[in-house]
């Protein structure tokens, strides 16, 4: 592994403890660990001091997910944690998921924030280029107010520590929000990283924050949210009312597949590609993926340590459908929990066999 490897191996195990204090201590019960308040959990499992907490909302309203904003000394950050769904107001955010334009620079960076521009705002925003994106829109919605909470602060703290950069982490829709803020500040904070973990579809490929270089995802394999948007619900239903209606095809592929796809010969493996072919023809509606460099993550909290993996993938290739498998509904696929500790064990590994 080389050292960009080594070292974004642990930034993403420290991120995602970081992302899963966003949740409070409340859900940290389900880890087996009692944290008495939000900001002792967050000072006990990140290691930052109380003085490092600049501000933080725990409790989340309608298009503005709960987050707080630390001053990480040791890896000289500011780092702003967007947590991801927890209440009802939270899936009010998540149902909003029709796509949105709009600019990564200009009004939806500086002017619709309502607050007066700083003057590093004012040089990115002469100097920063404008690109199209395309996103959830109670994404959108949320990471545009969470801009209008934090970026003054965000600006006054970084023009006090000029050696800092700024990074934005989130868990599930936290992940989804800090990716489509980080698309939105890329000219006005120059330098931002995004770190999302089990990040849902955000928006559709060709047009940011899909094409950003700045976002990572680690999105775990069969968690259920990774291959979840609109467009995915279109297609799938567009496959099942034509399965209905021809019966023949219907048959034909229950009674070859009846015995496992693992024992298919060649010519019936040949006739289920080219009936997906021709199923695929008309499945054509837009759909979101994961957005930036996906790393899929494969591994369970009781696996082996050598089944644990990440791999780099395309998403286009990887979350191109809706997938139906009997533990699509298991958000323990998804919990922050699984993310934190699989790359917490990762990183262990890495690290003992680096020292040794």
């Amino acid at each position: 592994m080389g050292d960009y490897e080594y070292e974004l191996l642990a930034d993403l195990a420290h991120y995602a403890t970081v992302a899963h204090c966003a949740y409070g201590w409340k859900f940290g019960l389900l880890s087996g660990r009692l944290h008495f308040g939000d900001k002792a959990m967050l000072q006990r499992k990140t290691g930052v001091q109380k003085s490092q907490i600049i501000c933080a909302q725990w409790k989340s309203k309608t298009h503005l997910p709960a987050h707080f904003l630390v001053r990480d000394l040791q890896r000289k950050t500011i780092v702003l944690c967007i947590r991801g769904t927890l209440s009802a107001k939270d899936i009010l955010t998540d149902l909003c998921c029709t796509a949105d334009e709009f600019l990564t620079h200009g009004q939806d960076g500086i002017e619709e924030e309502s607050l007066e521009p700083t003057p590093r705002d004012m040089i990115s925003y002469m100097i920063g280029s404008k690109r199209k994106a395309k996103a959830h829109h109670g994404m959108l919605q949320a990471a545009r107010n969470v801009a209008k909470m934090t970026r003054k602060v965000i600006s006054t703290e970084l023009a006090s520590n000029p050696e800092y950069n700024l990074v934005i982490v989130g868990h599930s829709l936290g992940g989804g929000v800090a990716a489509v803020l980080g698309s939105l500040w890329r000219d006005t904070f120059p330098g931002v990283k995004v770190y999302a973990f089990g990040c849902p579809c955000v928006g559709p490929a060709d047009v940011h924050p899909y094409q950003s270089d700045a976002i990572t995802c680690v999105v775990g394999e069969d968690d259920p949210f990774s291959c979840l948007s609109l467009g995915h619900l279109a297609d799938a239903s567009l496959a099942l009312s034509k399965l209905c209606q021809d019966s023949e095809l219907r048959n034909s592929i229950l009674n070859i597949t009846k015995k496992g796809v693992n024992n298919l010969n060649e010519p019936e493996l040949k006739w289920c590609v080219e009936t997906m072919k021709a199923l695929e023809a008309d499945m054509q509606s837009e759909k979101f993926y994961p957005p930036g460099r996906v790393l899929y993550m494969r591994g369970d909290f009781s696996g082996n340590i050598d089944e644990i993996m990440l791999r780099e993938v395309n998403q286009e290739s990887v979350f191109r459908h809706l997938r139906f498998h009997r533990r699509m509904f298991d958000l323990s696929l998804h919990v922050p929990h699984r993310y934190e500790i699989l790359l917490a064990r990762m990183w262990n590994d890495v690290n003992d066999g680096k020292e040794k």
